[in-house]
C-alpha cells in the first residue's frame, strides 16, 4: 500500500537560479541595460511541527523592561531595565487530561535571573534582583500553551560598610490556565498566515510584599490573534536562524502585544518580546541551543499532509537507532481530535503503517481557508521519544492547486546599512537609495505533488521575466526572490509587482486556477525633512519651548512630530505633538539632548537633534540671633530663619546647611549654638549648598563681653601617672613623693595666655610658700616631708584683675616606714676581736635626717626600763664596731632598730658568734743560773696570752714534776702542785725535773712544760761548823722554823713579793757557815768565773719543752717578771764584775719579817 501511494508523495527538489534586480519606474520606463533583473528560486519546504526531547535546553540573554510595571506599582525607583539570562529546559513528557481529552504534553521549566545595579529604590541605593521561575505545560500536537505558573522573587540588595542588606521586595506566584489552550503557532507555518483564538483564562495571584500590591485573582474571556508577518533575519547573531519566521501576537483590539521569531533549526524561538501578565516587557535572545541526544528517533510520514474531511489515510511510523531500522518497537499512535489512541509494533523494516480517519473537526484556532490543522503523534511512552507531523483538513481540496500567495510576499529593505523586514505594521514603503529584496511565495495546496513550472514576474512597464518553480509536495512552498535598488530618480508614487504561477497552464491537474495570479505594491516616496528650533540655554524651572514647524514632507501628506527629550535620570521620554510644538521644564541643571523625529504617512523618518544647557538656580538663606551681645564663654544660639532651593530634587531636604564654626548641635542643621572664647565681635557664618553644588553664605555678628576666669581645675602627677582622689576627694601621697601640680581655669581665649596662677602648696602649714606662673597652664613641683593632711590652693587672676575662687586641693601625706636593707650575719669572731656591722637604712629624704638609729646590745634585758627588752638604745649609731672579751657572756644576737619622726620603726636581729680563744701558755724559771739542790727557784707564767677578760681571770696550775702522781689520781701530769702566775719552788735532790704549767680560762686551757736540772750541792761539815757553828745553829733554827711555816701553809704557792731578793746572787749556806767573811753577794773574780762556767755547763743540760705550740722558755721571762715586780733589772751578763756596793749581808738577805716568821714557826 505504501508503494501504491508513492505517486502522491513527492520529493522536495531544491533548484537554484540566478539573482535579478527589478527596477520599476512609475513612468513606465524600460529597465536600463545595466539594471537587468535577477531572480532566485528557493524551495523552502514545509515548516512543520517540531518535537522535543527531555533535556532539550535553550539559553537566552534576557532584558526586562519594568518601566510601566514600576509606574503602576507605587514604588519610587530609578530602574528601567533589568538584564540577565533565562534557561528553558524540557523536564518531562507525559499524558494528561486537557478539556476532557487525553493529551500528550511537554513540561518545560524556565529559570531566569535579572539584575539592575546601582539603582535607587525608595531613597536607597543598591541592586535590584528579579528571579523568575516558570513551569509551562505545552500540548505536543501543536505547541499550544495549556497552563503556566511563574514564581517571581524580587529582592533589593544594598551595602552598609562590609555588610550586604537584602530587602525582599516581593514574592509572587502567578498561575494561569487557558481553555482552550492558546496556539502561539499554527503549523505548518507560512508567511501571511493568520489565526485567532477565543479562550477562557484564569489567573491566580499569591505571595507577599511590603512594596507591591498583590493583584486579586481574576478570570476572563479573551481573544488573541497571530500572524506570520515575515520571514528572514531576526536581527540576532545566531547563525543557523537567519531564515526565521516573525509571528506577531495581537490583542482583542488588534494592537500588537508581542512577537517571536521562530527558528526551525533550533525547534523554538530565537528571539521573543512579550509583555508578561504582571506588566514586565520581557525580551529574550537565544545564545545557545543544546539538543538532547537523538540517536533513536521516531519519524511520522503522512500519506496526505492535506486531506479532505473524513478521509481514511495511512501514516507511517518509522523508528531508527543511529539511522538503523528498529523492529519490534512498541509505539503509541495518538490523533487527539478523534481521541484515537492505539498501540502498534514496528515491523522488520522498523515501520508501522497506521490507518486513521482525518475527521472533520476544526482546531482551536480560526484562520485561513482550511478547517483545521492537527498534529499526528507516534511516540514510545516508556522512553518518551516523540514523532509528529501535521495534517491539514480542508473541504475544498484538489489534486494540485498552485497558488501565487500575494499575502506571503516579504520585503527586506536595506537603508543606511540597516536591514528592515517590511510588514503590514511597518508599512511597505521605500525611498530612493533603498535596496529591496522581494520574496514571492508559490504554494501547492493540492493533495499530490505538483510538477515543475514557472513564475512570471511583471514589471510596471509591462515587461516580464520568468523564474523557475520546482515541483512542490502537498502544502509545499517555493520562493522567488527579486532584488531591486530604488533609483534616485524614481518618481514619487506607487509601484507594483504582479506575478503568475504556471502562466502557460502547463500543469493540467491544477484544479483551481483562480489563485494563480498575485500582485504586490509599495509606495516610493521621499524621506521627510526635520527641522528643530529651540533655545540653547535656560534656567531650571523655566519652560523651554522647541518646535518642528519648519519640518516638511517632500512627497506630501501629514507629518507626525515625536519629541524625544532626555530626562534628569539620563533616560529619554517620547512625546508626540500634533502641532509639532513641545514645552519641557527641567527641575535640575545639566546638559540635555532633544531630538525631533519626523514620520510621514509612509513611515519614513528623519530626525534633528540639539542640546540645551539648563542652568542651576542658587539657593537662599538668612541668619538671625535673639541677642545682640553675650558674655564670653556663654552660649548663644544662631538660627537659619529662611532657606530654600527652588529647583531642588529633594523637597524634604532642599539644601545642605553647613555652619562654618563648630556648633553644639553639630555643624549641619537649622540651629547653631556656639560659645565665643574671645572678647570682641563674633561673626557666625552659615553656608547652604543645593543638590547641584551651588553654595551661598550668610553671616551674623554680635558683641562678646569680658568675664572673670572660672572653674579652676588641677591635676596631681606622680611621675607619668595622674593621681585620682579617693571618695572623699582627697589625694593620697607618700612622704617624699615628688609631686607635679598642674592647674588651669576657663576664660576667654584672649585672656588665656595672660592668666596668673598663684599656688600655695602647703597653705595651712607653710602659708609663706607661694609660687606664681603666667600662661594657660601652670606647673609646680613640690614634695611633702611630713605626714598628715595638707592643703594646696590655686587662684587664677586675669589681666583685668578678675579672679577665680581659691581652689583647695586636700592632700593626705602617708608616712613611709624606714627600711633596713638585708644584711648578712657577721662571721664568727674571737674574744676581743673587732666585730664591724654597718646597717643601710632608707627612708624618705625628709625622714633620713631625723631617724634614730640604735643597737640594743642586750636584747634579753630592758636596760632603759621602758618598752620592751628589745627596744633599748644602747648605742645610737648605724655603724657598730665592737668586741666582746668573754665568749660566755657575749650575746647570741643583737638588735638594730630605727625610728622615724612618726614613730614608725623597723628592726633586724643580728646573730653573733663570739668564740673562746685558747690561752697561749708561756712559762719560765730562774733556772738560767746554776741551781743546786736546795736552792729556791722562781717560776713565772708571764708571757701567757689570752683575751683581756680571760687574762684577768686566768688560773695557772703547776705540776712541779710530771713523773710524780702527787694527787694519786693515776695521771702524774695533771697534778696541781701549786697555782699562781709567780711561784717559788725548791726541789729536793738533784737531777732533771719536768715542770708543766697549765693556763686555764673558761675553756679547756693550754699547757706548756719546761725541764729544770738540779745540781748536787757540795758539802763540808767540819769546816762549816768550826767557822760558823753559832751561825749555823742559828740558820738551822731559822730553816727549821721556815720549814715548819711552809709546811703549815701547805704549799700555797704564794708569789714572791716584789721586796724579795730577786735578781740578786744566790746565798750558799755552806759558804756562810764555813767562811765568816763570806759575803754571799760578793764573789771574787776567779771563783765567779769558775762557778759561771759550771753554771754554763749546767744550763746546757737544761731542756725545755712547751706544749700547745709554745716556744721554748728562757730566763728572759723570769728577768722580766722580776723587773715587773721589783722594778729592778736582772743583769744577764754574769761575766762582768759585780761591784762591791751591790753585795748584801745576811741581814739584808733575810729581812726582819722572814726572820720573825722563822722564829714564829
Amino acid at each position: 500500500m505504501r508503494d501504491a501511494r508513492a505517486i502522491a508523495i513527492g520529493l522536495a527538489i531544491l533548484l537554484s537560479s540566478q539573482y535579478c534586480v527589478l527596477l520599476i519606474d512609475s513612468d513606465g520606463e524600460a529597465l536600463k541595460e545595466d539594471e537587468d533583473p535577477y531572480f532566485t528560486s528557493k524551495n523552502t519546504g514545509i515548516v512543520d511541527l517540531p518535537t522535543w526531547r527531555i533535556n532539550d535546553r535553550w539559553t537566552y540573554n534576557g532584558e526586562l523592561d519594568v518601566r510601566d510595571f514600576i509606574a503602576t506599582s507605587g514604588v519610587s525607583t530609578t530602574v528601567d531595565f533589568l538584564e540577565g539570562s533565562l534557561v528553558r529546559n524540557i523536564d518531562d513528557i507525559y499524558v494528561m487530561t486537557v478539556d476532557n481529552r487525553s493529551t500528550l504534553v511537554y513540561e518545560a521549566r524556565s529559570e531566569g535571573t535579572y539584575e539592575a545595579e546601582d539603582i535607587d529604590l525608595d531613597g536607597n541605593n543598591g541592586d535590584l534582583v528579579v528571579e523568575i521561575d516558570t513551569m509551562e505545560i505545552t500540548r505536543a500536537s501543536d505547541l499550544a500553551t495549556i497552563s503556566q505558573e511563574a514564581t517571581i522573587d524580587i529582592d533589593f540588595q544594598y551595602q552598609i560598610l562590609w555588610w550586604t542588606i537584602n530587602i525582599d521586595v516581593a514574592d509572587l506566584v502567578i498561575s494561569q490556565t487557558f481553555s482552550p489552550p492558546t496556539e502561539g503557532y499554527d503549523f505548518p507555518l507560512n508567511v501571511g498566515d493568520e489565526w485567532h483564538t477565543d479562550y477562557y483564562q484564569e489567573t491566580d495571584y499569591s505571595g507577599q510584599s511590603d512594596y507591591v500590591d498583590i493583584p486579586a485573582d481574576e478570570s476572563s474571556h479573551e481573544s488573541s490573534s497571530w500572524e506570520v508577518v515575515s520571514r528572514g533575519a531576526p536581527g540576532v547573531s545566531y547563525a543557523s536562524c537567519q531564515q526565521s519566521y516573525n509571528i506577531t501576537n495581537y490583542d482583542a483590539n488588534g494592537d500588537p502585544v508581542g512577537y517571536r521569531w521562530f527558528c526551525p533549526s533550533v525547534r523554538g524561538d530565537v528571539y521573543s518580546s512579550f509583555t508578561q501578565s504582571v506588566g514586565f516587557l520581557a525580551n529574550h535572545e537565544l545564545v545557545m541551543y543544546q539538543a538532547a541526544p537523538r540517536a533513536k528517533q521516531v519519524s511520522v510520514e503522512l500519506e496526505f499532509a492535506l486531506s479532505p474531511l473524513d478521509m481514511e489515510q495511512s501514516v507511517f511510523a518509522n523508528v531508527t537507532q543511529n539511522n538503523q531500522d528498529v523492529s519490534g518497537q512498541s509505539v503509541e499512535f495518538r490523533y487527539g481530535i478523534e481521541e484515537d489512541v492505539r498501540a502498534f509494533t514496528t515491523g522488520s523494516d522498523g515501520s508501522a503503517e497506521i490507518v486513521f480517519n482525518s475527521g472533520s473537526e476544526s482546531d482551536d484556532s480560526i484562520g485561513g481557508p482550511d478547517t483545521g490543522s492537527h498534529g499526528v503523534i507516534v511516540w514510545i511512552p516508556n522512553q518518551k521519544i516523540v514523532g509528529a507531523s501535521t495534517i491539514t483538513i480542508d473541504p475544498n481540496t484538489y489534486p494540485v492547486d498552485l497558488i501565487a500567495r500575494s499575502e506571503g510576499v516579504t520585503v527586506e529593505r536595506v537603508r543606511d546599512n540597516q536591514t528592515t523586514t517590511l510588514d503590514s505594521v511597518v508599512g511597505f514603503n521605500a525611498i530612493p537609495g533603498d535596496m529591496l529584496t522581494f520574496s514571492i511565495p508559490v504554494q501547492n495546496r493540492g493533495i499530490v505533488s505538483s510538477p515543475a513550472t514557472t513564475l512570471s514576474v511583471y514589471a510596471p512597464d509591462g515587461t516580464s521575466e520568468d523564474a523557475p518553480v520546482p515541483s512542490l509536495s502537498s502544502l509545499g512552498q517555493s520562493r522567488v526572490e527579486v532584488d531591486w535598488i530604488v533609483p534616485q530618480s524614481q518618481a514619487i508614487g506607487d509601484v507594483s509587482l504582479s506575478f503568475t504561477v504556471d502562466p502557460n497552464e502547463e500543469v493540467s491537474n491544477d484544479g483551481n486556477r483562480s489563485n494563480n495570479q498575485g500582485s504586490f505594491s509599495l509606495f516610493i516616496g521621499r524621506a521627510p525633512i526635520a527641522g528643530l528650533s529651540m533655545l540653547s540655554e535656560s534656567l531650571t524651572l523655566d519652560q523651554v519651548s522647541f518646535n518642528g514647524l519648519s519640518s516638511y514632507d517632500p512627497d506630501g501628506g501629514d507629518l507626525s512630530c515625536e519629541f524625544i527629550v532626555q530626562t534628569l535620570e539620563g533616560a529619554f521620554v517620547s512625546v508626540t505633538e500634533d502641532d509639532c510644538i513641545h514645552e519641557h521644564t527641567w527641575d535640575d541643571d545639566g546638559v540635555f539632548i532633544v531630538r525631533l523625529v519626523i514620520t510621514d504617512d509612509e513611515s519614513d523618518q528623519s530626525s534633528d537633534e540639539s542640546v540645551v544647557t539648563i542652568l542651576n538656580r542658587d539657593p537662599y538663606v538668612t541668619v538671625k540671633s535673639e541677642y545682640e551681645w553675650t558674655p564670653v564663654l556663654s552660649p548663644i544660639e544662631f538660627n537659619v530663619e529662611d532657606v530654600g532651593d527652588m529647583d531642588t530634587q529633594n523637597p524634604s531636604a532642599p539644601v545642605d546647611i553647613l555652619w562654618k564654626q563648630p556648633c553644639e548641635e553639630g555643624q549641619v542643621g537649622f540651629y547653631c549654638t556656639v560659645t565665643p572664647t574671645s572678647e570682641g565681635e563674633y561673626t557666625a557664618e552659615v553656608e547652604v549648598m543645593d543638590d547641584d553644588g551651588a553654595i551661598v553664605s550668610e553671616t551674623k555678628t554680635i558683641e562678646v563681653r569680658n568675664i572673670a576666669p572660672s572653674n579652676p581645675r588641677s591635676e596631681i602627677w606622680l611621675g607619668d601617672n595622674r593621681m585620682i582622689p579617693d571618695s572623699r576627694g582627697v589625694f593620697i601621697v607618700n612622704e617624699g613623693d615628688s609631686l607635679r601640680f598642674e592647674g588651669w581655669a576657663d576664660d576667654s581665649e584672649n585672656d588665656m595666655d595672660t592668666l596668673v596662677h598663684i599656688w600655695s602648696p602647703d597653705a595651712e602649714n607653710n602659708p609663706d610658700i607661694v609660687m606664681e606662673t603666667t600662661g594657660r597652664k601652670s606647673t609646680m613641683e613640690y614634695t611633702y616631708h611630713t605626714s598628715g593632711m595638707h592643703l594646696a590652693t590655686l587662684q587664677v587672676v586675669d589681666d583685668d584683675g578678675e579672679s577665680t575662687e581659691a581652689l583647695i586641693v586636700p592632700i593626705e601625706v602617708m608616712n613611709i616606714e624606714p627600711y633596713i636593707s638585708p644584711i648578712s650575719p657577721p662571721l664568727p669572731a674571737a674574744e676581743d676581736s673587732l666585730v664591724d656591722i654597718l646597717i643601710q637604712v632608707t627612708d624618705t629624704s625628709g625622714d633620713m635626717l631625723t631617724l634614730t638609729r640604735c643597737f640594743d646590745l642586750d636584747p634579753l634585758s630592758n636596760s632603759d626600763g621602758e618598752g620592751t627588752s628589745t627596744d633599748d638604745c644602747d648605742i645610737e649609731t648605724d655603724h657598730l664596731s665592737r668586741s666582746w672579751p668573754d665568749a660566755t657572756t657575749a650575746p647570741g644576737m643583737i638588735i638594730f632598730h630605727v625610728t622615724d619622726d612618726d614613730g614608725a620603726t623597723a628592726s633586724v636581729e643580728i646573730p653573733l658568734d663570739i668564740r673562746n680563744v685558747k690561752p697561749v701558755p708561756k712559762a719560765d724559771s730562774s733556772a738560767f743560773l746554776d741551781v743546786q739542790e736546795g736552792d729556791v727557784l722562781f717560776f713565772t707564767a708571764n708571757g701567757t696570752t689570752d683575751s683581756e677578760h680571760d687574762m684577768a681571770n686566768m688560773l695557772y696550775n703547776w705540776d712541779m714534776d710530771t713523773t710524780v702522781d702527787s694527787d694519786g689520781d693515776g695521771d702524774p701530769e695533771n697534778d696541781i702542785d701549786i697555782q699562781g702566775q709567780w711561784i717559788e719552788w725548791t726541789f729536793n735532790g738533784y737531777g732533771s725535773r719536768t715542770v708543766k704549767m697549765t693556763a686555764l680560762d673558761e675553756g679547756e686551757g693550754a699547757s706548756v712544760t719546761l725541764t729544770v736540772v738540779i745540781l748536787e750541792a757540795p758539802f763540808s761539815l767540819g769546816e762549816f761548823v768550826s767557822d760558823y757553828g753559832i751561825i749555823l745553829a742559828f740558820v738551822l733554827i731559822v730553816v727549821i722554823g721556815a720549814a715548819v711555816v711552809l709546811q703549815k701553809r701547805g704549799g700555797s704557792g704564794r708569789r714572791v713579793g716584789p721586796d724579795s731578793a730577786l735578781g740578786r746572787k744566790r746565798i750558799s749556806m755552806d759558804d756562810a757557815f764555813d767562811n765568816p767573811q763570806y759575803d754571799p753577794f760578793s764573789k771574787e773574780e776567779e771563783g765567779f768565773d769558775s762557778t759561771s762556767q759550771e753554771d754554763d755547763d749546767m744550763s746546757e743540760g737544761v731542756d725545755e719543752s712547751i706544749e700547745s705550740e709554745v716556744d721554748r722558755f728562757s730566763g728572759e721571762g723570769v728577768a722580766e717578771a722580776f723587773e715587773e715586780l721589783t722594778g729592778e733589772v736582772v743583769e744577764e751578763e754574769v761575766d762582768e764584775a759585780i761591784p762591791d756596793d751591790v753585795a748584801v749581808s745576811v741581814e739584808e738577805a733575810l729581812d726582819d719579817e722572814d726572820i720573825e716568821a722563822l722564829f714564829e714557826d
